[in-house]
């Protein structure tokens, strides 16, 4: 008994009406995140599931700034190396081609940080119900300033985690502190802007400390700014928590400050 030959045309036909819809979903998603991200505080919006569909896009040859999903797929000319495809194998290479752009715009529509607010949910088409980049952020910030700040009457913005995450230090500030101490660390920094300099330091232990009488405080001729600390540091009481304390003089003497941890 002969095997039924695959219908590859009637595959394409019905792939991009799927598609089409997926698309159009997505490309309003795509609009509406870029124009959140040119509100204030929100500029981090495209850093998430924008900047994963930006780069699909891209490797799909999707060209320019407002790079978007194909809302009106049609069969596009391929060439296998030696010469353009034509019929079934055409039909076939455009299936493969379309398939992949659905992978692409159903991880994209089923990311948490697609939608600002909050999205329905498309499980006729696979899609699960998201939270939108907003929820996601309220969530996480409600979590760490629970567990990791609340002992200490700090907590910080959705926009300061966002920026804690994005800077270069973190990563260090981590290895240095722990995974633990890292939150209370850089909110302390924030909330005494903490700068590794000499002259900043000397006016925030004049501004935001009890010094006794007589406190050799005052920054020298000569002096880093790592054998200021040093000398200072019992100056230095951030919080009653003399383990918290040391970490945050370890931080400083290690080059991480409000400057660079909050990018």
């Amino acid at each position: 008994m002969a095997t039924k030959r695959k219908d590859w045309k009637a595959e394409w036909e019905a792939i991009a009406k799927e598609n089409r819809k997926l698309a159009k979903r997505a490309n309003q998603r795509l609009v509406r995140l870029k124009r959140a991200s040119e509100r204030p505080g929100m500029a981090s919006v495209t850093e998430f599931a924008y900047k994963v569909a930006m780069r699909d896009l891209t490797s799909l040859g999707k060209t320019g700034e407002k790079k978007r999903f194909t809302e009106n797929p049609k069969i596009m000319q391929i060439n296998d190396g030696s010469k353009n495809l034509t019929g079934d194998a055409l039909y076939r290479a455009n299936v493969m081609r379309a398939k992949l752009e659905q992978k692409m715009l159903k991880n994209f529509l089923s990311a948490a940080s697609s939608t600002i607010g909050k999205a329905r949910a498309y499980e006729d088409e696979g899609i699960k119900a998201t939270e939108g980049v907003r929820a996601v952020w309220d969530r996480v910030t409600n979590t760490i300033n629970d567990k990791y700040l609340s002992e200490y009457d700090l907590q910080m913005t959705d926009n300061d985690l966002k920026r804690f995450w994005e800077s270069k230090k973190q990563a260090k500030l981590e290895t240095e502190v722990g995974s633990n101490q890292m939150f209370a660390v850089a909110a302390i920094m924030k909330k005494y802007n903490l700068k590794a300099n000499k002259r900043d330091f000397e006016r925030f232990l004049r501004n935001n400390m009890t010094l006794p009488s007589g406190a050799d405080y005052k920054q020298r001729k000569g002096e880093s700014f790592n054998e200021y600390l040093e000398r200072v540091q019992e100056f230095a009481q951030y919080t009653d928590d003399e383990v918290l304390n040391d970490a945050i003089n370890r931080a400083l003497k290690n080059g991480i400050n409000v400057n660079n941890i909050f990018i």
